[in-house]
């Protein structure tokens, strides 16, 4: 026979168990998406953070000094920052979170690069605890109004009680690997010498399949490159294929020479003209040495 108890003590389990199931879960990064900061005039959409400088909540900048880029300058995948692995070179962050020694967990985050910059391919070397991955990104198809943000993931088990993440660019110029909308999550609980076993079967996995950016983001022309051609009906019941995004040179050409409202253009691969600089007097405010 049940205790009167039973079902008041099952539903307090339950709930007991979906708590704790929350907080294992609950994203562990601060400020992972780079919206937290001080103020960035719209004037100068740009700011350098040196190492030492604490401009960037909950991250501390090591090895070289990183950009925070606003949507004044780009689209970010989300919010209205994100932030570039370099500024006058290679650069990197890190950030120290609380871990449970053997568990494994999971780095989500964005990743793309500044259009029309060198080199083409951008390199990211991702780093926790034992484990270390090494990832790319093809800048070809990112636009300043359309970053084609690539979504990737890395998973590392920890060995203590704190891990240090650390994101770093392996490029030797001033325009490294693009960032936005990071966390990171406990996936499972891990076994004994899980941690060993993870650093050493892959430590520098190739990058991983790059996934569309969801509906409902800040950058729908993302998702709309990667999807799949849709189809509409036409009255009768005709199914009609929408036609694939394309871009060709010409929209290159355009892409440097038309402004965007709203966004800045930037000219890389020469110096500014005074033509430039008369046709476009907003878009030429910021200019790297």
């Amino acid at each position: 026979m049940r205790s009167p108890l039973t079902r008041p003590l099952a539903a307090a389990l339950l709930v007991a168990g979906s708590l704790a199931a929350q907080v294992s879960w609950a994203d562990l990064l601060v400020n992972g998406n780079f919206e937290q900061g001080p103020s960035i005039p719209s004037l100068n959409p740009i700011m350098a953070v040196a190492p030492g400088n604490d401009a960037l909540s909950g991250w501390t900048v090591s090895g070289g000094a990183i950009d925070i880029v606003t949507d004044n300058y780009w689209v970010p995948l989300s919010g209205h920052r994100s932030i570039v692995l370099s500024s006058s070179g290679p650069g990197a962050i890190e950030q120290a979170i609380s871990t449970a020694p053997g568990a494994i967990y999971r780095l989500t985050f964005w990743l793309s690069g500044e259009p029309f910059s060198s080199p083409t391919i951008k390199h990211l070397r991702l780093t926790a605890g034992a484990s270390t991955q090494d990832q790319t990104y093809d800048i070809t198809d990112a636009w300043h109004w359309d970053m084609a943000w690539s979504q990737r993931t890395f998973d590392f088990a920890a060995t203590g009680s704190t891990t240090t993440l650390s994101l770093a660019s392996t490029d030797a110029t001033q325009w490294g690997p693009a960032l936005d909308s990071m966390k990171v999550e406990q996936v499972s609980a891990g076994v004994p010498g899980s941690a060993t076993a993870l650093a050493q079967s892959n430590p520098t996995a190739p990058p991983s399949t790059p996934e569309a950016v969801p509906s409902g983001t800040t950058n729908a022309a993302a998702a709309t490159s990667a999807a799949p051609a849709a189809t509409a009906e036409a009255p009768g019941g005709t199914s009609i294929a929408a036609p694939a995004r394309m871009r060709t040179p010409s929209h290159r050409a355009l892409r440097s020479t038309v402004p965007m409202a709203g966004h800045y253009r930037i000219w890389r691969r020469s110096p500014p003209t005074s033509q430039n600089i008369d046709a476009c007097p907003a878009e030429n405010t910021r200019a790297r040495s």
